[in-house]
Protein backbone atom coordinates (compact mmCIF):
# COMPACT_ATOMS: atom_id res chain seq x y z
CA UNK A 1 0.00 0.00 0.00
CA UNK A 2 1.82 3.31 -0.97
CA UNK A 3 0.65 6.57 0.95
CA UNK A 4 -1.22 9.36 -0.64
CA UNK A 5 0.36 12.11 -1.74
CA UNK A 6 0.15 15.39 0.29
CA UNK A 7 1.52 19.04 0.33
CA UNK A 8 1.76 21.39 3.36
CA UNK A 9 0.66 24.50 2.04
CA UNK A 10 -0.20 28.38 4.45
CA UNK A 11 -3.22 29.73 4.51
CA UNK A 12 -2.76 32.20 2.85
CA UNK A 13 -1.08 30.46 -0.27
CA UNK A 14 -4.33 27.83 -0.14
CA UNK A 15 -7.11 31.28 0.16
CA UNK A 16 -5.03 32.07 -3.27
CA UNK A 17 -4.70 29.41 -5.17
CA UNK A 18 -7.54 27.18 -3.35
CA UNK A 19 -9.15 26.23 -7.21
CA UNK A 20 -5.77 24.87 -8.04
CA UNK A 21 -5.40 22.67 -4.66
CA UNK A 22 -8.54 21.16 -5.40
CA UNK A 23 -8.31 20.15 -8.62
CA UNK A 24 -4.53 18.70 -7.67
CA UNK A 25 -6.51 17.06 -4.75
CA UNK A 26 -9.31 15.56 -7.01
CA UNK A 27 -6.52 14.24 -10.27
CA UNK A 28 -3.82 12.96 -8.22
CA UNK A 29 -6.20 12.36 -5.10
CA UNK A 30 -3.61 13.66 -2.85
CA UNK A 31 -4.15 15.72 0.73
CA UNK A 32 -3.63 19.16 1.40
CA UNK A 33 -2.42 20.23 4.93
CA UNK A 34 -3.30 23.47 5.38
CA UNK A 35 -1.00 24.97 7.95
CA UNK A 36 -1.14 29.02 9.87
CA UNK A 37 1.90 30.21 11.39
CA UNK A 38 4.04 26.68 11.01
CA UNK A 39 0.89 24.32 12.28
CA UNK A 40 -0.79 22.33 10.25
CA UNK A 41 -4.71 23.29 11.65
CA UNK A 42 -7.03 21.87 8.24
CA UNK A 43 -7.27 19.40 5.65
CA UNK A 44 -8.29 19.31 2.15
CA UNK A 45 -8.95 15.62 1.19
CA UNK A 46 -10.65 13.65 -1.95
CA UNK A 47 -14.31 12.97 -1.23
CA UNK A 48 -14.03 9.07 -0.87
CA UNK A 49 -11.62 9.34 1.96
CA UNK A 50 -14.60 12.18 3.23
CA UNK A 51 -16.74 9.38 3.38
CA UNK A 52 -14.74 6.53 4.61
CA UNK A 53 -14.40 9.16 7.79
CA UNK A 54 -18.57 9.58 7.87
CA UNK A 55 -18.55 5.24 7.90
CA UNK A 56 -16.17 5.45 10.44
CA UNK A 57 -18.03 7.72 12.55
CA UNK A 58 -21.44 6.06 11.56
CA UNK A 59 -23.46 9.45 10.09
CA UNK A 60 -23.51 10.86 6.85
CA UNK A 61 -22.99 14.14 5.75
CA UNK A 62 -27.15 14.25 4.46
CA UNK A 63 -27.99 13.10 8.18
CA UNK A 64 -25.81 16.58 9.95
CA UNK A 65 -26.87 18.79 6.80
CA UNK A 66 -30.77 17.51 7.77
CA UNK A 67 -29.98 18.22 11.50
CA UNK A 68 -28.56 21.61 10.77
CA UNK A 69 -31.19 22.76 8.79
CA UNK A 70 -33.84 21.89 10.90
CA UNK A 71 -32.24 23.81 13.80
CA UNK A 72 -32.00 27.08 11.41
CA UNK A 73 -35.95 26.07 10.56
CA UNK A 74 -36.86 26.38 14.09
CA UNK A 75 -34.63 29.32 15.02
CA UNK A 76 -36.21 31.30 12.07
CA UNK A 77 -39.91 30.18 13.51
CA UNK A 78 -38.45 31.51 17.18
CA UNK A 79 -37.36 35.27 15.40
CA UNK A 80 -41.12 35.61 13.42
CA UNK A 81 -43.59 34.06 16.21
CA UNK A 82 -45.45 37.07 17.72
CA UNK A 83 -46.57 36.07 20.97
CA UNK A 84 -42.69 35.01 22.16
CA UNK A 85 -42.77 31.67 22.19
CA UNK A 86 -40.30 30.14 21.31
CA UNK A 87 -40.51 26.26 19.71
CA UNK A 88 -36.82 26.05 19.44
CA UNK A 89 -35.21 23.14 22.19
CA UNK A 90 -31.86 23.55 24.02
CA UNK A 91 -31.36 20.40 24.73
CA UNK A 92 -30.68 19.20 21.14
CA UNK A 93 -28.97 21.92 20.30
CA UNK A 94 -24.93 20.18 19.91
CA UNK A 95 -26.48 16.66 19.96
CA UNK A 96 -23.53 14.60 18.92
CA UNK A 97 -20.79 17.02 18.70
CA UNK A 98 -18.13 18.25 21.24
CA UNK A 99 -17.76 21.97 22.15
Amino acid sequence: MTLAPYQIVPLTDFRRDCSRWTGWVRSEGGRVWISRHGRCEAALVPMFQCERLEKFERRSLADERARIEACYARWKRAMTDEDGFTPFEWGEFGKGTEW
